[in-house]
C-alpha cells in the first residue's frame, strides 16, 4: 500500500483520529474525481440500513445500500467494474461510476459474481478545500493496489487502514466509534 497526501482520481482518504466530523469519523472515501472544479468521492465503509433492491423493485441481489456522503443524499450512485455499461466513467483502478442503469441492472443479475457498490448520496469539496483539510490533518491519501479492495471494503476498513499504516496509527484501530461515550 502506498501513501502520500497528493489526492487524485482513484485514490483513498483515510480520515484521522477524533476528526470531530460525524459523517467522516472513520471512513474511508474513494476519490472518482479530483481536478480544478474540485473533488467527488464515496464513503466506502458507512452502510445504511436499506438494500439496493429496498429502492428498486426490479432489483433482485442483497447488496447492502452505502452512505456516499453528505452531498445529494436521495440521489443513487453505483460503482462497479463493468466496462460494457454504456455511459459509465472510468474512475480508475478498473472501477466505472453509474451508466445506463437497465443494462447495469442486467448485467448484474446474469452475473452474480460481479461486484458493485451502491450509494445514497457522494463526498463532494470544492476546489482546494480538500488540499487544505488534508494540509490541516484531516486525512491520510492511500493509493490502493488493486480495484478488488475498493469494491469489497466492509465496515471495519477503517480500523484494517488504521492498523496496516502503522505507527501512530496503529494505536487508533481498535478506537470506538464515539470515543466520548462510555
Amino acid at each position: 500500500m502506498h501513501w502520500n497526501n497528493q489526492p487524485a482520481k482513484g485514490t483513498l482518504l483515510i480520515s484521522k483520529p477524533l476528526i470531530g466530523d460525524g459523517f467522516f469519523e472513520q471512513s474511508v472515501v474513494y476519490l472518482t474525481e479530483h481536478n480544478e472544479e474540485g473533488t467527488l468521492g464515496f464513503t466506502l465503509n458507512k452502510e445504511s440500513n436499506l438494500m439496493v433492491k429496498d429502492l428498486v423493485d426490479e432489483f433482485e441481489r442483497d447488496n447492502a445500500l452505502m452512505f456516499g456522503g453528505p452531498v445529494e443524499q436521495d440521489a443513487l450512485f453505483y460503482l462497479h467494474e463493468e466496462e460494457r455499461i454504456p455511459d459509465s466513467a472510468p474512475v480508475g483502478n478498473g472501477l466505472y461510476l453509474g451508466g445506463d442503469f437497465e443494462i447495469f441492472q442486467k448485467l448484474i443479475q446474469e452475473d452474480q459474481k460481479t461486484s458493485f457498490k451502491a450509494f445514497l448520496g457522494y463526498s463532494g469539496w470544492s476546489p482546494g478545500q480538500l488540499e487544505n483539510e488534508i494540509s490541516d490533518g484531516t486525512w491520510v491519501v492511500l493509493h490502493p493496489p488493486f480495484k478488488t479492495d475498493i469494491l469489497t471494503l466492509s465496515k471495519d476498513a477503517w480500523r484494517t487502514y488504521m492498523r496496516n499504516l502503522g505507527g501512530e496509527y496503529r494505536m487508533w484501530a481498535n478506537t470506538p466509534e464515539d470515543p466520548w461515550m462510555n
